[in-house]
């Protein structure tokens, strides 16, 4: 339980690794249940910008543990020393993370009313006796804060029991609220005003990695929304201005209903995308308790990112009808339907025309170069594993394998084949399997130079491991395999994914399992799969990784090929190895993070 020097808050934030801090609790979220076995607690400590905001110069933290007992309680107001904390860049914020395998001690301070600057003291997960330099650095803290006249409200949630708190996840009410945004129906919103709304989902759009956008109505009119017009009544069938490739004029044309201006499109920014592109539907009733209306063709909706509480949901799709406001939509609903007819008769032909849309939009893609995806693997990609760059158009990996943008054509019919880009692509793929076969050996000593005159080395450690993944388009035949590639991780970009520096895995055992712990969320079973294998088990388990979306960057290094040995050798000899050019073609994975 050694201590190593206290750091600065803003030192923490701006560096990443493992480091001992201590602040003032300046916000706190209820405890929670994750989706796992695990139990979180979720707080905010600074120890200096008291005056801004709580997100501005503090340092998030969030303790993982199976054991309640274990998590330390806080409230606002409360002196938290963590002991050797790893902090780590969580949706794009720095964030001190401790999980079930890992053992940060933790010292909570809590000032005692009344006259004085008193302390009382718990500390775990396991209670022990904080040394007398932690108290008197505490107790400074607490000084300096009292004295410059800092005092922060206090939350309207106490700490309570993670048993007596809802499920995993904090999630829009479903009652009518006392408190918070007003709630308001279609017709009535107004640009730059801030609202609750309920509505139906009319259609989803959930092919952009950043943001998802819904189309919804609860049946009354806005004279300040697109009019939708029913088959048949459109005055012009071409775009307008600026629509030259008639987008909104198909939108109109596939429109299902509610026809004039009823709907609102809504645009749904992270977290609020993933929810909808996993929980709602067409057809499904759908809250929203902090909607920005804004001008856009009309009047538009946006969901953002709650900058207090990143993890806080403002949408939730509502399976039941208790919801006074729900019923009085589904009344308006059967009331419009009732007047304009829903259409039932037409569903035979309207299957027909929807296929038909389907294979001229594969046929549009293969003329383009491209492999479609079947909607099964689209809508089942690992959640866990996301790519922090955003490339616009996603490439089957048999096509980055085909190389055709490496053949160029030289004046004078001259055709020749370049032996490597450096490109980036962004494909969808899985995890078949992995080198080196002891995960041990993933992370590699290395020695560099140090930056001195007298140029000392040192010993510092990197990951140096890869993956074979295949990729998940559809084939032509099953006899044919699939498109597989070997995909290299290495140094900073093994950071990146496994969000966490390369250490000495044999000699530090409980960071090896946070490893295989991350390792099993990119691809399954796949180390098991392998050990039963090995000891000769002629039918394994199958595969259970799912496919996820990566970033991938293609460059070159120095063939290892075997030269010609009647060759003479002089520099930069050719290899032997036909088309070669002394360069060999290889793959690397970057900008993307397992998110356990």
């Amino acid at each position: 339980m050694a201590l190593g020097d206290l750091v600065s808050i803003s030192t923490a934030c701006s560096s990443r690794g493992t480091f001992s801090v201590l602040g003032v609790v300046v916000d706190t979220l209820p405890p929670l249940r994750t989706k796992g076995s695990s139990a979180c607690v979720t707080f905010t400590i600074k120890d200096s910008e008291f005056d801004a905001p709580h997100w501005q110069g503090g340092l998030k933290v969030k303790y993982f543990n199976d054991d309640e007992s274990h998590l330390p309680n806080v409230q606002v107001n409360d002196l938290v020393l963590l002991r050797s904390i790893r902090v780590s860049i969580y949706q794009n914020k720095p964030t001190g993370v401790v999980s079930q395998q890992e053992s940060v001690f933790w010292i909570v301070f809590r000032p005692e009313p009344g006259p004085g600057s008193s302390l009382s003291i718990t500390s775990g997960p396991i209670p022990f006796e904080p040394s007398l330099w932690e108290k008197d650095q505490a107790q400074a803290l607490l000084d300096r804060v009292s004295a410059e006249g800092h005092i922060v409200q206090p939350s309207t949630s106490r700490s309570v029991p993670v048993s007596q708190r809802p499920s995993h996840i904090v999630q829009a009410s479903t009652s009518t609220p006392k408190s918070g945004l007003p709630f308001s129906l279609i017709k009535d919103v107004k640009p730059g005003k801030f609202a609750q709304l309920l509505g139906q989902a009319v259609k989803l759009d959930t092919y952009d990695s950043e943001k998802c956008l819904m189309l919804m109505t609860d049946y009354t009119e806005n004279p300040q929304l697109e009019d939708y017009k029913k088959p048949g009544e459109e005055e012009d069938e071409s775009g307008p201005e600026g629509d030259q490739f008639n987008y909104l004029a198909r939108r109109r044309k596939d429109w299902p209903g509610p026809w004039g201006q009823l709907t609102i499109q809504v645009t749904l920014w992270e977290p609020h995308a993933t929810y909808a592109r996993e929980h709602i539907k067409p057809g499904d009733l759908v809250l929203l308790t902090y909607v920005r209306i804004k001008e856009g063709r009309g009047l538009e909706a946006a969901v953002h990112e709650d900058r207090k509480y990143p993890e806080k949901l403002h949408i939730k799709a509502l399976k039941g009808g208790h919801d006074e406001r729900a019923q009085a939509l589904m009344k308006r609903r059967a009331e419009y339907w009732k007047i304009h007819g829903e259409p039932k008769a037409d569903t035979k032909n309207a299957k027909k025309r929807n296929k038909k849309a389907q294979e001229q939009k594969k046929e549009a893609k293969k003329e383009a170069g491209q492999l479609i995806l079947p909607a099964a693997t689209r809508t089942k990609l690992n959640p866990h594993i996301k790519p922090n760059a955003y490339l616009a158009t996603v490439s089957p990996l048999e096509k980055i394998l085909r190389a055709e943008s490496h053949i160029n054509h030289a004046p004078g019919g001259i055709v020749y084949q370049l032996p490597f880009q450096n490109v980036n692509y962004i494909s969808e793929l899985r995890v078949v399997d992995f080198f080196p076969p002891d995960l041990e050996d993933f992370a590699v000593q290395t020695t560099q130079a140090a930056l001195s005159e007298d140029t000392e080395t040192y010993s510092g450690w990197e990951w140096r491991f890869c993956l074979l993944v295949e990729g998940v388009e559809p084939q032509p035949s099953k006899q044919q395999p699939r498109a597989r590639m070997k995909l290299f991780v290495s140094c900073h970009d093994g950071d990146c994914l496994l969000d966490m520096e390369a250490i000495d895995l044999r000699k530090r055992p409980r960071k090896l399992d946070l490893m295989k712990e991350k390792l099993f969320y990119l691809w399954g079973n796949l180390e098991e799969r392998k050990k039963a294998i090995a000891s000769g088990n002629q039918n394994p388990e199958p595969l259970s990784s799912l496919p996820f979306k990566c970033c991938i960057k293609e460059y070159g290094v120095k063939c290892t090929h075997s030269k010609d040995p009647n060759a003479m050798d002089v520099d930069d000899e050719d290899c032997s190895q036909p088309d070669c050019f002394g360069w060999e073609r290889r793959f690397g994975i970057f900008g993307t993070t397992i998110h356990s």
